[in-house]
């Protein structure tokens, strides 16, 4: 069975609101308003066990999901959720030795995502115009060990790019009408781009552009909601909160 040491990833989690994902250093301390939990303590369990706080509260061990990373990562920014993350992945159909452009960074969780899925063999160029953006990216990609895979730029991909021959792009801008004609010179012919945004103002600015430039054909525009349910032997039922509107996301292939 598989025994954690320092170096390695862990999800220490408590309950709902509570879950941490850590590396494990000596002498490092994770500390929780249900107490505190040192990492020297964690070395040498396996994934599904349990270990206790200071204060007596039950933690489990777990392997750290792509989903946990939402509530681990610092933020600079909003970030895309991952009901709508992973749908414009599903889309784009990357996969292992995939390369990609990503342009909006911000705190790095699709960035995080995308090198997920590209793999050791491919890369993520992260644009975004903002340096502290970019350093928050870089310390939460390092944290999860996927900064090898992210090409961490400074620029604005509104103006000419360098790269050619790309997979498929991710575009989180307010304008990225504007990132029209410099995205298609770098994609493959008929590969995607992906284009996340908050309003429906956004949403006809981005496609008005994109049928008017004729670059781009299979546009499409889609809103994602996500409801949970709680089930109770008898009262089984939705929560009364869901995780509605957070961004519309807008698909459409390069033609030649």
């Amino acid at each position: 069975m598989f025994k954690l040491n320092y170096g390695d990833l862990v999800t220490v989690y408590i309950d709902e609101k509570r879950r941490y994902v850590v590396r494990l250093q000596p002498g490092k301390i994770l500390g929780t308003d249900k107490g505190f939990i040192k990492h020297d303590d964690i070395v040498g369990k396996s994934y599904g066990e349990s270990i206790h706080t200071s204060q007596g509260y039950k933690a489990y061990l777990l392997n750290p999901l792509l989903a946990d990373h939402q509530y681990s990562i610092e933020r600079v920014t909003q970030i895309i959720y991952p009901k709508d993350a992973s749908y414009m992945i599903y889309l784009s159909s990357i996969g292992p030795g995939s390369k990609v452009l990503e342009a909006g960074v911000g705190s790095g969780y699709l960035t995080i995502s995308l090198a997920n899925f590209v793999g050791e063999n491919g890369v993520v160029y992260g644009y975004d115009i903002n340096e502290e953006h970019l350093e928050k990216a870089r310390e939460n990609l390092a944290r999860t060990g996927l900064l090898d895979r992210v090409v961490l730029c400074k620029g604005d991909v509104r103006k000419e790019l360098k790269h050619r021959d790309l997979d498929a792009v991710f575009l989180d801008l307010p304008d990225p009408w504007n990132a029209l004609n410099s995205i298609y010179k770098v994609l493959k012919p008929a590969h995607p781009v992906l284009i996340y945004v908050p309003t429906i103002n956004q949403v006809e600015k981005t496609v008005i552009g994109m049928k008017r430039s004729g670059l781009f054909i299979d546009i499409h525009i889609y809103e994602l909601l996500m409801r949970e349910y709680e089930v109770e032997e008898g009262a089984t039922k939705p929560r009364t909160f869901m995780v509605g509107h957070t961004g519309y996301i807008v698909f459409g292939r390069k033609i030649i």
